[in-house]
């Protein structure tokens, strides 16, 4: 392997940090008022993150006959929602500025609670005893992203002028940083591949896909909110995959399933962002 694991985790926690500080920076009472004014949707698109697409990946893995370390790694990664760069995607295409970033948080505040109980479920679908702590799973949660996008928020309430200087510098160094570890990512890919194949990354990219559609039927027909929900049910959460990896003792091919499942799902919402780029109207979903 030409870049260790070892060396990704920490450039991708930078990264991150920066990219949800940068949005902290965007926080204030109208992503609220946005919740409440659509709590109906909001819960809609929560259901379809947490429930029809972890099960799509289950009946995936089940009719494909995948199994061991492939199979596990699919299934973490479909089952762990609020990816931490899927705000800052939601919005570069054209996610509502205000629902966008409360659904976020209502996502990643119930992972703590749907995670486990998801997994309980797949104890009984597989007649396994898998562990998901719920203290393991928010305290990545909590240092992700609920901690950066505190702070962020905190500064734009003390300092508004500063906070609107330092957002989109910010913004960007977050995004390079994240570019940074999707190349080192794509030059590990080789040794992913000769783990676990290429079934992991295609079902990332066609897992995206059809969660894409999923996110965007349950956000109705309110098309201001539309792109933010197919956004927040397509990006899944690594990291918290890789905690259920840990906590369980899970071989090493799963953590390289993992990641060429994310590399899969990065490319597919690549080409989702250039396609949103290339037809996005103007209106309230972009302003």
């Amino acid at each position: 392997m030409l870049i260790p694991f070892e060396w990704i985790g920490p450039t991708a926690a930078v990264g991150i940090f920066t990219v949800m500080f940068s949005l902290g920076l965007l926080l204030g009472r109208e992503q609220f008022a946005a919740a409440l004014e659509r709590r109906v949707v909001m819960a809609a698109i929560v259901f379809a993150v947490v429930v029809p697409v972890p099960a799509l990946a289950v009946l995936a893995v089940r009719v494909f006959s995948l199994q061991g370390v492939v199979a596990a790694g699919i299934v973490l990664v479909a089952i762990s929602p609020g990816a931490p760069v899927a705000l800052r995607r939601s919005i570069d295409a054209g996610g509502h500025r205000d629902f966008a970033p409360a659904l976020h948080l209502a996502i990643v505040l119930l992972a703590v609670v749907t995670v486990p109980a998801t997994m309980r479920i797949l104890d009984w679908v597989f007649g396994k005893d898998f562990d998901a702590p719920p203290w393991n799973i928010g305290r990545q949660v909590f240092v992700a992203q609920l901690l950066p996008l505190a702070l962020g928020a905190s500064l734009r309430a003390w300092r508004p002028a500063i906070a609107a200087r330092i957002e989109r510098p910010l913004a960007k160094l977050g995004n390079l940083m994240i570019v940074l570890v999707a190349i080192m990512g794509i030059v590990d890919f080789p040794s992913i591949h000769a783990a676990v194949g290429w079934a992991p990354a295609i079902a990332g990219a066609l897992m995206t896909v059809i969660a894409l559609a999923v996110g965007a039927a349950f956000a109705g027909g309110d098309p201001e909110v539309r792109t933010a929900g197919a956004v927040a049910a397509a990006m899944r959460n690594p990291g918290i995959a890789l905690v259920l990896a840990t906590v369980n003792r899970m071989p090493p091919g799963v953590t390289a399933a993992i990641f060429a499942y994310a590399l899969g799902m990065g490319i597919a919402m690549i080409a989702f962002m250039r396609w949103r780029k290339g037809r996005r109207p103007a209106g309230p979903e972009v302003q």
